[in-house]
């Protein structure tokens, strides 16, 4: 039985789904993650496949409902909230952030409102003519690849700078 998407939702390609993991690992085992845009689920199902724990947001019932059945059909566990983005992301940190945003969104906000849960990775998929800063709030921009109209960008936290610098012990 094919899956099921809700009308209005973009998911991500096959291509795009298929970089992502390449880009953050293919073994994600004990590896939080946070799908901040569920959609159709797809990237929280890749990522629960490969070990992570999920935590996916979609604020839209029926596209949550889509998201649900089909983690149950797939035999995937997640946890599934239905709520706003903003609320989940202030409430803890996630060693991976996956943000899709819809295209009518500034993407540069989003990276800027999920840095503070972001541990160790955020990957945001934007339209691709997006300008997207190299740093921001601690983290700083490792690629931006396009394919097609879309574009990732992949930003890791920075490593404390005072932990950059020879330190003297007296």
């Amino acid at each position: 039985m094919p899956a099921k998407v809700q009308r209005g939702v973009r998911p991500t390609s096959s291509r795009v789904r298929e970089a992502l993991f390449s880009i953050i690992g293919q073994d994600l085992s004990g590896v939080s993650v946070l799908d901040a845009f569920g959609g159709s689920g797809l990237l929280s199902f890749e990522a629960a496949s490969r070990g992570a724990r999920v935590t996916t947001v979609e604020r839209q019932r029926g596209a949550a409902q889509a998201i649900r059945s089909n983690a149950i059909h797939l035999d995937v566990s997640i946890d599934l909230r239905v709520a706003d983005v903003r609320g989940v992301l202030a409430s803890g940190t996630w060693g991976v952030v996956l943000m899709d945003p819809p295209y009518a969104d500034d993407p540069v906000e989003w990276v800027a409102e999920a840095t503070p849960a972001v541990e160790d990775v955020l990957v945001i998929e934007h339209q691709a003519d997006a300008g997207m800063p190299a740093d921001i709030g601690g983290l700083h921009l490792e690629r931006s690849k396009r394919y097609g109209g879309t574009t990732l960008s992949v930003y890791r936290r920075r490593a404390d700078p005072r932990l950059d610098e020879a330190s003297v012990v007296p």
